[in-house]
């Protein structure tokens, strides 16, 4: 028997399964913008300070950038597919990019833009996480009792590959999250 009391129970409980997209951003994407500020200022901090200047400093400071960007990349995965749940945006356009391109129907230029702005960030941002994975290999290997160096090139490569994406994602994540629709003068 439902009586008024089991009916908000059940009503409580439902709210609770849902994922709004206020919730989805306090818990996915503040951390995500949090960890990912930490991450490029410990990588530049890395990048840009000579590591004679003061070893442990530079050493603490990798240690940082390699933690904080696993985490954000963490945080950063079910953001990413909230949002495209909100938006109603196909699944497979994750995977098979050019199908984002396609404009929908009756879609305006703002819309399109604002989409085609958010893949690319997507697939910016996961070649910035593979990029920074390619770099910790030889690490992640050495700890275990191998040695496998690529060589100084190939390193000097995926170096400036991870800090070149790290730009790049930096500016579509203000193209994308600071753009705002033009509004239409009224006369």
């Amino acid at each position: 028997m439902i009586t008024p009391i089991t009916a908000k129970t059940a009503e409580i409980q439902n709210v609770k399964v849902r994922t709004s997209p206020a919730s989805a951003v306090k818990h996915y994407l503040l951390p995500f913008m949090v960890f990912f500020a930490v991450a490029l200022v410990s990588g530049l901090f890395y990048y840009l300070v000579p590591r004679s200047w003061n070893w442990l400093a530079s050493q603490t400071a990798l240690w940082i950038h390699l933690l904080t960007g696993v985490i954000s990349f963490f945080y950063l995965v079910p953001y990413v597919l909230s949002h495209h749940k909100e938006k109603k945006e196909a699944f497979i356009n994750l995977i098979f990019v050019w199908r984002a391109f396609r404009r929908r129907e009756n879609e305006n230029d703002w819309s399109y833009q604002q989409r085609i702005f958010g893949h690319i960030l997507n697939w910016v941002m996961s070649l910035l996480g593979l990029s920074g994975l390619i770099l910790l290999i030889p690490s992640i290997l050495w700890m275990s009792g191998m040695v496998f160096m690529a060589g100084y090139p190939a390193y000097k490569i995926a170096n400036a590959a991870h800090l070149g994406l790290a730009l790049i994602s930096l500016a579509f994540i203000g193209f994308h999250v600071i753009r705002r629709p033009k509004r239409v003068k009224r006369q």
